[in-house]
């Protein structure tokens, strides 16, 4: 940018929390500072201060912002009124785009990092958590309605499954390679549908 030419309104606070939510995800809570975001963003610490107050603060605003993108792609996925089968497998690859950017999964930075985490930043993942279910098992009922899947289990504990072994796979994919997570995708989706068989 120009010298003297001001950036959009509102737009250093978006950089902030862009980078913040890259850091949180890559290093953790704690393996990160307002200085060095200052630094590697080229302003000042008080304009992160101006913006955010605390670390807290700003954590607790990138878990809404998470939370926010979700119910956004929701809502833009819902537009397109794609199958359950179609639904589950795109929710999967969204999960899955983390290994692409080596990044943790939000819900997996909150999972090990919960006790250190300001209550405020917690209550925003577990909503999301709550929204990433209902999302998956409004998918799972639907299809098991209309004969897509077969599963016997309560949809909202289906859903949890499905999270559950997401996660996971994530973090065994961390480890040996995306591999591992497109194991899991694919045993996922095709027991759904070997329940109806």
């Amino acid at each position: 940018m120009a010298a003297g030419q001001r950036r959009p309104r509102g737009e250093t606070r978006r950089r902030i929390l862009r980078l913040a939510a890259q850091w949180l995800q890559q290093r953790g809570y704690h393996g990160f500072s307002f200085g060095q975001i200052a630094a590697a963003l080229e302003i000042r610490s008080s304009a992160v201060h101006y913006h955010f107050a605390t670390k807290e603060a700003l954590v607790t605003a990138v878990f809404a912002a998470y939370r926010e993108h979700f119910i956004w792609w929701r809502e833009q996925l819902g537009q397109t009124s794609p199958s359950p089968t179609a639904r589950l497998r795109r929710f999967l690859d969204l999960t899955g785009r983390n290994l692409e950017r080596e990044r943790v999964d939000p819900l997996g930075v909150a999972g090990v990092e919960y006790a250190s985490l300001p209550s405020a930043a917690c209550a925003e993942a577990e909503g999301l958590r709550e929204d990433l279910l209902a999302f998956l098992a409004d998918a799972l009922a639907e299809g098991r309605e209309i004969g897509e899947f077969g599963f016997q289990a309560d949809p909202a504990d289906e859903a949890r499954v499905i999270l559950a072994a997401a996660q996971g796979a994530l973090q065994l994919a961390r480890l040996n390679g995306p591999a591992d997570f497109i194991a899991v995708r694919r045993s996922l989706l095709e027991g759904l549908r070997r329940g109806r068989e």
